[in-house]
């Protein structure tokens, strides 16, 4: 036994002194930037400081009385120090915090957030020099590949930066006529301009008392001080977040575990200033605590963190929500538990767990009134629940997809609730029934199923608002996992549907060899609300999971006339499918949007593009007449912009053989003389990606 614990002891030493310099490596780097006596006041290590994957530093420290600022980057193997900032001597009184108006709390010195949603950070200063009766708030923005101070506000009072609804506001307050002993306050209103990063406006300055600018500056709905809405004879009201953090004010995990009962274990939590009118930041929370009745059982509670501004500390605020452990979905992924869901001025909650029984899914849906949370509906299913917000013919409305397995038939009651918002803060109303159905669970999955992205028709998107905790997988650049799966392709599909990004998918006999083959559209951009960017890629099941990337980056689908898209036509009736990807780019010679058509054919063992040319046109048409495939491709030769010529391409033996040049007035012209009876394979009968509204709920 003394053996077995003494080599034991000796492989934990050994493991220790190897790891040692990996674990110290970024703070002895971090050290070595530091100037000898400099004391760390705030520091920050994140990857979003630039554009590259590693994380970087950014460290405010103390040297004596003298404030300095420091980014360190990983480069060549060492982190070197790429921007610098000296703040100056501080202010001795304060050690260069910046008060709040006349309250008891400072700011941070250092704040950091991504204002501008361009994935990179934004850091500002607020900072008391000493010997200046002025703070300043100094903001850096990074551009041109490396950080620069945009703009410098001052201010003697306070000093706000306020984000109104994505405008960005800056409140330089002041003394009346520089006076500190003057009850009126002056407020000076620039916007931050993010097309050049400069402070616009503020010739006009506003006066208020000091009693009245504390309610102003505690509320987040106030007045229009800025922009031409501040000119206007009748005063309107905006709704603000503070994007100043107050120093004494603890967050994150310590702000709510003090709240929290002995016995109990926090979950997950979110954090958001939008749940009262206070410009503070609230944390809404769920924790696991054992049942009274039965200690056996875990239940989850909800609960909410509000800071008191007067007594400076977290208050707890129990929510109307309890459910019986971790929701899980029918792939074994596990639910998040906690949602906040966007409003006007006020956000609303929502929370999920597992129902009384076991397994089932809870959720409930919390109205804010402005007063309180308040439930606004509760939905129980014993197998399968979405929520999704619909954007469709410009209405927001939302829907909830319960599913009950029942179990003497094997079938899924299949119930759609909708809602739509309503009242001054943009509360749920009531969700009506609009249909039901009793499906197989494969018929189900898919018709019903949603990836955790917005997914985009030509009547608006469908954004599945639930999230559990996977791992994103990009199949275009890394092995498949699973790739000895027994189940069938859509049960591979429907598993790994939002780890992939799968936005739509067919399954068909491609090949034509009594096997079926799947084709998926994958997103691969990182912007979720940016213009997409979709793949193709194709699955089958031959001595294991296979996979192969077809055709080019879709960055218009749907776009058109023919639409931007993937069509599937059988061009040799009787022999296997062709895949046709049709995609519009932008031609710098001739300044003008093209198409350009790629055809995959089964060769061998696997699918190839088809020909060796590139088809690339203003318009052309692939259709088939009188048992020929004909492909024509217009190109715009005249002077008004709509002469051209086509070129005439037929199929045969397995190629595009060129067969004429005739020129016409205009393609539509051109394709009116062709044959009425032909079938035009770029039409929506053939295409699968995008596919259309009949497509997608046959699915």
């Amino acid at each position: 036994m003394r053996k077995a614990r003494g080599v034991l002891f000796f492989c934990l030493v050994l493991l220790f002194i190897i790891l040692s310099p990996f674990m110290a490596q970024a703070n002895s780097d971090l050290l070595n930037y530091l100037p000898l006596g400099a004391n760390i006041v705030q520091c920050f290590a994140l990857a979003e400081f630039d554009l590259d994957t590693d994380v970087e530093y950014l460290v405010l420290y103390a040297l004596q009385d003298n404030y300095a600022l420091t980014l360190l980057d990983l480069i060549d193997g060492r982190y070197q120090e790429t921007y610098y900032i000296n703040l100056g001597k501080a202010n001795r009184g304060s050690g260069g915090k910046v008060k709040a108006g006349e309250t008891g709390y400072t700011y941070r010195i250092l704040q950091i957030d991504d204002l501008d949603g361009d994935g990179i950070l934004e850091f500002w200063t607020i900072f008391q020099p000493e010997g200046s009766s002025f703070a300043e708030l100094t903001m850096h923005k990074y551009k041109n590949n490396c950080y620069q101070g945009v703009f410098t506000a001052r201010g003697q009072y306070d000093l706000q930066l306020m984000d109104y609804e994505g405008q960005f506001v800056v409140h330089e307050v002041s003394y009346l006529d520089g006076k500190s002993s003057s009850d009126l306050l002056t407020i000076t209103s620039r916007i931050w301009d993010l097309r050049d990063h400069q402070l616009k406006g503020g010739a006009e300055a506003y006066q208020m008392t000091r009693e009245d600018y504390r309610h102003f500056a505690r509320s987040r709905q106030r007045p229009v001080l800025f922009g031409s809405a501040a000119k206007e004879e009748r005063t309107s009201l905006c709704w603000g977040n503070s994007l100043n953090k107050l120093a004494e004010i603890p967050v994150g995990e310590r702000a709510i575990l003090p709240l929290l009962p002995g016995n109990a274990n926090l979950l997950e939590w979110e954090v958001n200033s939008a749940l009262d009118d206070d410009v503070e930041d609230e944390y809404v929370f769920t924790y696991l605590i054992p049942c009274a009745e039965s200690p056996s059982k875990i239940l989850i509670q909800a609960a909410l963190a509000d800071w008191d501004f007067e007594r400076a500390r977290y208050r707890l605020v129990p929510l109307p929500f309890q459910a019986y452990g971790r929701a899980r979905d029918q792939e074994g992924y596990l639910y998040k538990s906690v949602y906040i869901l966007p409003g006007k001025g006020l956000n609303h909650l929502a929370f999920l767990g597992n129902g009384a029984e076991l397994p089932s899914l809870k959720f409930s849906i919390l109205n804010n009134n402005g007063l309180f949370l308040e439930a606004a509906a509760v939905f129980n299913a014993n197998w399968h629940l979405q929520f999704l917000e619909c954007y469709e013919n410009r209405a927001l409305t939302y829907r909830v997809i319960t599913a009950d397995l029942d179990k003497g038939t094997g079938l899924l009651r299949t119930k759609v609730f909708g809602a739509a918002l309503k009242g001054a803060y943009g509360e749920f109303g009531a969700f009506t029934p609009q249909r039901e159905d009793l499906l197989t669970t494969g018929s189900y999955k898919g018709r019903y199923y949603h990836i955790e992205e917005p997914v985009w028709s030509t009547l608006g998107y469908e954004y599945l608002l639930f999230r559990t905790f996977h791992e994103k997988k990009d199949p275009f650049a890394n092995r498949l996992p699973e790739l000895d799966f027994n189940g069938t392709l859509e049960d591979y599909i429907f598993k790994y549907l939002t780890p992939f990004r799968i936005h739509h998918w067919v399954v068909q006999d491609l090949d034509r060899n009594g096997k079926q083959e799947a084709l998926l559209l994958l997103r691969t951009d990182d912007d979720l609300w940016g213009w997409p960017q979709y793949r193709v890629g194709l699955l089958k099941q031959e001595n294991g999971l296979q996979w192969q990337a077809l055709g080019p980056i879709l960055s218009n689908l749907g776009e058109g006339n023919p639409p931007s898209g993937v069509y599937l036509a059988d061009l040799v009736e009787g022999r296997e499918a062709e895949i046709i990807f049709l995609n519009r780019e932008y031609d710098l010679k001739t300044r003008s949007r093209k198409l350009r058509l790629e055809m995959f054919s089964k060769q061998e063992t696997g699918w190839k593009r088809a020909h060796d040319i590139d088809f690339v046109y203003e318009d052309l048409q692939l259709s088939a007449i009188n048992g020929e495939v004909w492909l024509y491709g217009f190109v715009r030769e005249g002077q008004n912009n709509q002469d051209g010529a086509v070129y005439s391409f037929q199929w045969r033996n397995g190629r595009f053989n060129y067969q004429s040049k005739k020129n016409v007035p205009n393609f539509a012209a051109f394709l009116e003389t062709l044959s009425s009876r032909r079938t035009d394979y770029l039409s929506a009968e053939y295409m699968v990606f995008p596919p259309s509204p009949e497509q997608s709920g046959e699915r």
